[in-house]
């Protein structure tokens, strides 16, 4: 990559432009690091979407059955069951969106373009490290 370092005319110019990119730099790889953890350690939500399924198939059969049964307790049990089935539902479809498949490719894209990034940066670092030692 080519930059315009040759723009640069004193070494305090470069001082300043390299502290700056230094901590821009630091920035970056530790969102790197944050990120290879989080893929290091991720867990497969296979067992989430099959979860959610079963679990939805609960509420759609417990829907007609609350709704039909008289008011008193054994209504009242299982409108209690069908909220705690459908509160499982919405925790489970945000683990599946969390992370689910196309989470995954997203976190896996972001890492890739970190690594770039990162390789671009210290490209440029190299560049005005070599301008400062020819000034």
């Amino acid at each position: 990559m080519a930059f315009s370092v040759n723009l640069l005319t004193t070494a305090v110019q470069c001082d300043a432009l390299l502290a700056t990119k230094q901590r821009e730099r630091t920035g970056l790889v530790n969102r790197l690091n944050n990120l290879q953890f989080q893929l290091d350690n991720w867990d497969d939500a296979t067992s989430a979407e099959t979860e959610l399924a079963a679990t939805q198939t609960l509420i759609t059969s417990l829907t007609p059955i609350v709704a039909a049964l008289p008011d008193g307790d054994d209504k009242r049990r299982n409108q209690n069951q069908l909220n705690r089935y459908q509160t499982r539902a919405n925790n489970l479809t945000s683990k599946v969106e969390n992370y689910g498949v196309i989470a995954l490719l997203e976190k896996e894209l972001d890492r890739d373009t970190l690594t770039g990034d990162i390789a671009t940066l210290d490209a440029f670092v190299a560049a005005v490290q070599a301008r400062r030692a020819a000034l």
